[in-house]
């Protein structure tokens, strides 16, 4: 989904949970819910064009306002409530819930799916083992992954880390923000951060 709020944008992925009910919560990066009223947050889903030649694309549906449930600092991951109208029906709009892996075993990674300065869904690819390291220093809470395919800027931070089961390992926390191809991007490690959220998704 696509992240808007107080004029600021970013990426996030919703997660399912072990009782796999749909309820409807969101996994992001703490930069982006650093701001603002999570109330008046506003998540879009299927933001995204009919080709992949196509920069613009229909925003979709959305959903309005959130509550935040917890913060990770050390992998700067952020888990939000959203609070939806019973009239948005997730399945019908095609919204899906990811799996997550919470072992904390190197990754081998598929893709990367995030909004790149606020426009619509892109894909990055690579087809590597993930390896542990550290952002900003401190120990390594985060996943480093070199992109075969693709590259971050604004907008992307919070994009979910899939492995090649197509499983959450973790968010997009930084990097240089440059869309060329070979990009290297700092991945908070959703294995760091599971205890504190184990309430909620297990």
């Amino acid at each position: 989904a696509y992240l808007v709020h107080s004029g600021a944008y970013c990426t996030g992925v919703m997660l399912n949970n072990v009782n796999q009910d749909l309820t409807p919560y969101f996994l992001t990066d703490s930069t982006c819910v650093a701001s603002g009223n999570p109330s008046e947050y506003r998540f879009y889903f299927n933001y995204e064009s009919t080709s992949c030649d196509q920069s613009e694309g229909g925003q979709g549906t959305y959903a309005y306002g959130a509550q935040l449930i917890q913060t990770y600092s050390g992998g700067g991951m952020s888990a939000l409530l959203l609070i939806t109208d019973a009239t948005f029906d997730y399945i019908e709009e095609g919204v899906f819930f990811a799996g997550w892996d919470a072992t904390g075993d190197p990754p081998n990674i598929s893709c990367g799916v995030h909004h790149p300065a606020g426009g619509c869904k892109k894909i990055n690819l690579d087809n590597d083992i993930a390896s542990g390291c550290s952002f900003q220093g401190g120990t390594e809470y985060h996943w480093c992954v070199d992109w075969d395919e693709g590259g971050y800027t604004d907008g992307s931070f919070g994009a979910g880390l899939f492995d090649d089961e197509f499983k959450v390992v973790g968010q997009l926390s930084g990097g240089p923000g440059d869309c060329d191809n070979g990009f290297q991007g700092y991945h908070g490690k959703f294995s760091a951060g599971f205890n504190s959220m184990k309430q909620w998704l297990d």
